[in-house]
């Protein structure tokens, strides 16, 4: 009885330190995601795009290319990109952000006039070469109406 009292304390103190076999192990690796973007105009009133991308995991992140997209709000996937710009981003350290102002003239839009447009279909994708391993590849891409 006393062996079997030892070994119930021993696997329960296994358990509760994350050792034991219930315990999942985090994964260990940057995770890029998109947490904010904004569109607005600036003093003089001209339109930009502002995204900002978080690293959520627990490593650095390394140079990766970001690609924002503006459509026109309710564009046909196979009509898309109907503007884009490409953002080379230096890394991102482990619990930081990044952020850039990105002007509509930047963007390349050879058929799309952006500032008539009344709604912007902004798309960003993160990390869009997958020069970046991470502990999530699926959360590398953020599509909404502004």
């Amino acid at each position: 009885m006393k062996k079997y009292t030892i070994l119930l304390l021993a696997i329960s103190f296994l358990v509760l330190t994350g050792f034991g076999p219930c315990a999942a192990p985090s994964p260990v690796g940057p995770n890029l995601v998109v947490t904010d973007v904004t569109v607005d105009k600036d003093e003089q009133g001209k339109k930009f795009v502002s995204p900002t991308v978080a690293n959520v995991g627990n490593r650095d992140a390394g140079p990766h290319h970001t690609y924002i997209e503006i459509n026109e709000a309710g564009a046909p996937d196979d009509e898309k990109p109907q503007s884009w710009y490409p953002a080379e981003v230096s890394g991102i350290t482990a619990g930081s952000s990044w952020t850039s102002v990105i002007y509509f003239s930047d963007f390349s839009a050879p058929h799309v006039d952006l500032d008539a447009l009344p709604i912007h279909n902004v798309v960003v994708r993160v990390d869009a070469k997958n020069q970046v391993e991470e502990t999530n590849e699926n959360d590398n891409i953020y599509d909404a109406n502004h």
